[in-house]
């Protein structure tokens, strides 16, 4: 079974006259997590479960909302199956606050419930290919090896040193593990990139028939080859007119972000204070200026989805990482008008969200990912202004739209994201061939 990391997002209404006690529920279960145990789960790295209030979208009410979020690997059969059989009871107990569950089902009911409500989202992980045993074994590993380091009398070359540490993991048995391979399978390397593929797969054939047209007169091969491009066209006509309904709602734009009370950083400082790896949730309706701005920020973060995944074979586009996050994403709901974000980081959270503003692409990035909730400042044709020149009123933004999370799962509390990242490359090169060189760099790690 394949360790591909996703996310399994899940929206439900919640009764308006049960908000209270549901919010009530995940700060319990917060409190004693043994009743909802995700620390029993191979699948789950992390999970938020909170309520989004209800709010408004120019004249259109967003209903209160039951989030329930988990950053997994694996196949998301095998992952519902799990939560559902460790923690059957306790999701029945949380989800009966929502419209239409059924609190008697049995478990193969509930865990369709829970697929059927599955949404949509832009989804990245730091921890690709890597279950919640190998964060934890490959800790170890390298606590092991620092150990050994630290007992033995270092002389020889690197590759001699090297060697040394290979005898000692082979010599325990609990590190046997090690030697297994650890490489992606072509199934899981398939499961991860299937969409690039199909992107790819598009526009290979496109052109491909677009010059073989040139060579075989055949109406069929024209009429693929004519449709294609109409697609393309009618694709960037689209994005056009978006882009330009979108310049003109910027200069529309009146409302802004202030800054939060001093009370309010405060409280808001406080739910972000654990030692290593934090968590926020972000949720709050888009700009009500522009009427295509739903549609092109769907379209939007599903581009950036891409990027995040990089495309095989392009090196230009081969995947993006940020260093302090574990995981993030991004969830456009109510048709477009509600968008949400979680993140699993490390460190406290004004240094995280500065350090994506720190650059001037990073700030058009923040622009083309933030840029469309309500509050942020101004941007200019989607990317400039905005974060560039205002970064406090993005700040601002942030801190108006960040949520209370009443329940938050995270079993690596003390272990950096840039740690886990590591710790893997350790366990990759452990008994990979390597120069002198290599080996000397592979050392370094410890």
């Amino acid at each position: 079974m394949h360790r591909v990391n996703a996310g399994f997002t899940l929206l439900a209404p919640i009764h308006e006259d049960l908000v209270d006690a549901a919010k009530a529920l995940l700060r319990d279960l917060n409190a004693d997590q043994t009743r909802l145990p995700f620390a029993e789960s191979t699948t789950t790295h992390f999970a938020t479960i909170t309520v989004i209030p209800a709010q408004h979208y120019n004249d259109t009410p967003l209903p209160a909302t039951l989030l329930f979020a988990t950053s997994f690997c694996g196949p998301v059969r095998a992952h519902t199956s799990e939560v559902v059989r460790i923690m059957g009871a306790g999701l029945r107990q949380i989800f009966a606050h929502c419209e239409g569950f059924d609190a008697a089902c049995a478990d193969d009911e509930l865990e369709d419930w829970m697929l059927a409500h599955r949404h949509g989202d832009t989804f990245y992980s730091g921890m690709q290919h890597l279950s919640p045993l190998d964060v934890r074994r490959h800790h170890e590993l390298r606590a092991a090896i620092e150990a050994y380091l630290d007992e033995r009398e270092s002389s020889g070359s690197a590759s001699e040193v090297r060697r040394d540490i290979q005898e000692f993991v082979t010599s325990r048995s609990d590190l046997a593990w090690a030697r297994e391979p650890f490489a992606p399978t072509f199934g899981a390397w398939f499961a991860f990139n299937w969409r690039q593929l199909a992107i790819e797969a598009a526009v290979a054939m496109l052109l491909a028939c677009t010059v073989l047209r040139w060579f075989v007169a055949s109406p069929v091969l024209g009429v693929v080859v004519c449709a294609g491009w109409l697609a393309v066209l009618a694709f960037v006509l689209l994005v056009i007119v978006m882009v330009l309904n979108i310049r003109d709602a910027e200069d529309r734009q009146t409302y802004v972000s202030a800054r939060p009370s001093d009370a309010r950083a405060r409280e808001l400082a406080a739910t972000q204070l654990r030692p290593v790896i934090n968590e926020f949730t972000l949720a709050g309706p888009i700009k009500e200026e522009g009427l295509l701005r739903p549609l092109f920020l769907r379209i939007g973060l599903w581009v950036i989805g891409r990027v995040f995944d990089g495309f095989p074979g392009l090196p230009y586009i081969d995947g993006t990482r940020i260093p302090t996050v574990a995981t993030a994403r991004w969830i456009v709901a109510d048709g477009g008008r509600r968008v949400m974000f979680i993140s699993n980081y490390t460190n406290d959270g004004e240094p995280y969200v500065r350090d994506f503003i720190e650059t001037h692409a990073g700030a058009m990035r923040i622009n083309l990912s933030f840029g469309f909730g309500a509050g942020f400042p101004n941007t200019r044709w989607i990317l400039w202004r905005g974060a560039l020149e205002r970064p406090n009123e993005y700040l601002y933004s942030l801190a108006e739209n960040q949520l209370e999370t009443q329940f938050w799962y995270g079993p690596y509390r003390d272990i950096s994201i840039d740690n886990i990242v590591v710790n893997r490359r350790i366990r990759e090169g452990l008994f990979a061939e390597m120069t002198e060189d290599e080996a000397r760099a592979w050392l370094q790690l410890l």
